[in-house]
């Protein structure tokens, strides 16, 4: 292990020895064949170095990368710290078991698309068509879950976890009340429970058309195309 001190831990030279430093370049420059001064070396070597990773960013995307290669049955903590670089004390400071590493990977991929949810959300109100953002949004899901760490892999495990399937479940119904609001704010007329019940269908059969689609890449682009008329041919005749 390095135990010499680190660079930010050290005063900047300039600040330290602001007037000695001057003088010794003046000295420098009068004497032939003296050495630069290399006092100012760590504070630059710190100023250059990237920031040190996020260890726990560093282990959710291990375990996602592991979870699709080896599935949630081959997944382990060992394995998690070997590939995310940290120890696994480290590992064991933010997640108990192999359970919670699972469970914090399927959180995360329900964040982030939790979070671009909203900003199509918010699009379906505003713009003139709302035809597009929903096709926007159902393509972006798709490659988000292709093209992240753990994004298929997180939907398998549901599986293998009632509690988890449970939670997901949940997720989807607040997508769906959500996505009711929105086209409460687009057609105020609509009422609140006719909305919930339009939404949640939305939501689950796009749910499984996108399980489906990432299952087979091979059709893919046609299950999403035929998924997105689906969703304009149900939505219309609330929504125009």
């Amino acid at each position: 292990m390095d135990r010499r001190p680190s660079a930010r831990a050290r005063p900047p030279a300039t600040a330290a020895r602001g007037p000695r430093t001057a003088r010794r370049a003046g000295d420098g420059a009068a004497k032939a064949g003296t050495r630069p001064s290399r006092e100012r070396g760590p504070a630059v070597r710190a100023a250059s170095e990237p920031p040190a990773r996020d260890p726990l960013a560093a282990i959710l995307q291990a375990a996602g990368e592991l979870l699709d290669e080896v599935g949630a049955e081959g997944l382990n903590t060992t394995a998690v710290a070997r590939r995310a670089g940290v120890s696994t004390a480290t590992l064991y400071r933010h997640f108990p078991d192999k359970r919670a590493v699972l469970h914090a990977v399927v959180q995360s991929v329900h964040t982030e698309r939790a979070l671009a949810v909203g900003r199509y959300y918010e699009r379906f109100v505003t713009e003139a068509d709302w035809r597009a953002p929903l096709s926007d949004l159902l393509m972006d899901m798709y490659r988000m879950r292709v093209g992240r760490p753990g994004g298929r892999s997180t939907r398998r495990a549901l599986q293998t976890s009632p509690e988890l399937w449970q939670w997901d479940q949940q997720q989807n119904e607040e997508l769906a009340r959500a996505f009711a609001a929105a086209m409460r704010r687009r057609r105020p007329a609509l009422s609140r429970a006719r909305a919930q019940r339009i939404a949640l269908v939305i939501v689950t059969a796009t749910v499984a058309l996108l399980d489906l689609a990432c299952l087979d890449e091979r059709r893919a682009r046609s299950l999403l195309e035929e998924a997105i008329s689906m969703r304009t041919a149900y939505l219309a005749p609330y929504l125009d």
